[in-house]
Formats: C-alpha cells, structure tokens, sequence
C-alpha cells in the first residue's frame, strides 16, 4: 500500500494542478494499492506550486518562499509546477536547492538543449531580450527526475469526451472569437502582458486584412452561442496564452472544428494529441504563414474536415484514458517501492 497526502488541494493553482487525481482515486486504490490520504500516516507528499511558487515576489524572493516551505516537510516529497507552459521558471530552482524527489510537469522541451537557450521567463515562443530572461543548464541526473505528470489541460473537463457530430454542411469560414486584449501583469515582478496581447493582436491585425475574403466571426459571444458558432465554422483559430496548450484546442476537438495554431513540434506532453497536419494545423508563431495555413483548409476542407477531426479524436479516445493514467502513475511507483495489485 502507497499512501499519498496532497498539500492544501483546493487552494488556487493546486486545485487544477491535482484535479485529475480526483478522477482516477477510486480506481489506483482497487487496483494499485494507492491511495489518497489527509492524515499525517502517508508515504510521499505531493505539493503544488502554490506551496513552493509565488509569482508575485521577485525570483528570488519566491525561490527563498518555497525552500523554507518545503524544509518544513518530514518525508518524501514530490513537486508538481502545474502551469500550461513548458517554462521552468521558479519551480526548477526550488527543485535543484530543495531535497524533493521529482519535479513534475504537464508539459516540456525535447532536451536539456533546448533549456540552455535563455527566454524571457524561460518560454521559448516570447523570444530574448526581456528583464527576466532564463535559461537552465540541467545535469542528467536531475533531467531524469523530472517526470510528466501524465496529463494537461485536456484531461481537466471531463465534458471533452462529448463529442458533437461532425457538421458537414458548415456556413462559416473562420471563427476567431479568443481574448487579445491583457490588462498589465507580471510574473516575479518582470512584465508579461505585452507578449500575450502582441501575439494574440497580432493574429486579429492579420484577420483584419482578410474580412472581405472570408466569412468570418470575431466578435465575442455568450459561451452557449460560442460553441455553436465554432461547431458551424470551417476553421478556428487557438493562439498561445501564458502557455502553450489551450481549452480552445479541446473545444474544437469535441465540436468538431479544424483549428489552426502555432506548430506544436517543441511541446512535449502526455496524451499528446497534436500532430501537424493530421490532427490541426500548425503555423508560425508570428501568424506570418496564415493566409497560406487558411487556403489549404478551405480549398481542401471536404477531405480534411472528415480526417483531421477524426484523426483527433481517435488520439483523444487512445490518451486520455484513466487505466492509462493510473499505470503512468504505478510505473512512477513501482521503482521506488513494491506496488503490488490486488
């Protein structure tokens, strides 16, 4: 028997960072022996960012706030950074100083490489040149611990599985109804804002120039009629955030809705469901292919709408599966202690 205890699970970020134990509890005790616990009696402790990240002081100072947390531990940790992003930023440092055993993630680079490359705020599609540009110069040892946690953003809705039909009689072209306008934030007190609203504006200076050539919907929508518009709509639109992977992505998929982001090839995660040109359609961050990203749906759409939207959702049904999510988290397990099933 492995016993878990979850540090503060409902509070802010943790929340969503552990939400998909919640869906697979009942099923790792039947039959691997794992169970969830709230007493002190527990064989690891699992802690969110919440715990050991505070995005509202510097870098510093937030690396400071979760080794002292983390030191108050008695027995084995794991850290979970459950942001949508494959940035290391604050959580790989508290990680490197702290005695935690793993560091999880829902989503990542290829390889230590790409982690050598400084970003601002370690995110490789914000480019260089900011206040709070990072990089990590990861030994093999600790690369090896850290672990993905088995999910991401599209294992957080359970109604993802609801597939509607697909509508082969589609009267629009594009919907591009997402949020680009960001009131200022920050992270560790660096700025952040601009390069969320110059990605997503720059993608509606683009559809601006093509209003005449294609019927479009841009205008925000109650969520109700949202979702039928994008259900009607050949093509949707589903640009980077603070991360990478998006709900907007899932929701085409259950909708049954082609949608064109930036290439996905550096993002590594379990389930991936992304594959250029087989299950969406990747483009260049700076939106600078669009048009031709566009043509190519809509001269093909007949053949694709079909495919492309099968293909999706055939790698949606495969990943994101809970007998599949509870044996990652059993082969995790396994190696550091004797699981046995019932």
């Amino acid at each position: 028997m492995i016993k878990i205890k979850i540090l503060n699970p409902g509070v802010y970020r943790n929340e969503p960072t552990f939400r998909p134990f919640a869906f697979i509890q009942e099923k790792l005790y039947a039959d691997y022996s794992i169970q969830f616990t709230d007493s002190d009696d527990y064989d690891y402790m699992f802690v969110g960012m919440h715990d050991f990240i505070d995005k509202k002081r510097t870098l510093q100072e937030s690396i400071d706030y979760g080794l002292e947390n983390v030191s108050k531990i008695t027995g084995d940790y794991f850290l979970f950074e459950g942001s949508d992003s494959t940035s290391l930023m604050g959580g790989y440092e508290v990680f490197e100083q702290s005695d935690a055993m793993y560091l999880f993630k829902n989503q990542m680079l290829p390889s230590q490489e790409a982690y050598k490359v400084p970003y601002a705020h370690n995110k490789w599609f914000w480019g260089s040149g900011s206040d709070l540009d990072l990089s990590y110069d990861i030994p093999d040892d600790m690369w090896e611990r850290i672990k993905f946690t088995g999910w991401n953003v599209g294992q957080l809705v359970p109604d993802y599985r609801n597939f509607q039909p697909i509508n082969t009689n589609k009267s629009l072209d594009i919907c591009a109804i997402f949020q680009a306008k960001h009131d200022y934030s920050e992270d560790h007190k660096s700025q952040n804002n601009q390069f969320y609203r110059e990605h997503r504006g720059g993608l509606w200076n683009k559809l601006d120039d093509l209003k005449q050539r294609y019927n479009m919907v841009c205008d925000r929508l109650p969520k109700d009629v949202y979702l039928k518009t994008m259900h009607d709509s050949k093509i949707s639109f589903s640009p980077f955030g603070m991360g990478e992977i998006c709900f907007r992505d899932f929701e085409c998929m259950q909708f049954g809705t082609i949608f064109i982001k930036p290439n996905q090839d550096l993002v590594h995660t379990i389930p991936n469901i992304y594959e250029d040109g087989k299950t969406y359609i990747g483009c260049k961050y700076d939106w600078s292919d669009l048009e031709e990203k566009i043509d190519y749906v809509l001269s093909n759409f007949d053949e694709l709408n079909v495919e492309i939207n099968e293909n999706i959702r055939k790698k949606f049904i495969e990943g994101y599966d809970y007998d599949k999510l509870c044996l990652h988290w059993y082969n995790i397990f396994k190696n550091q202690s004797d699981v046995e099933t019932k």
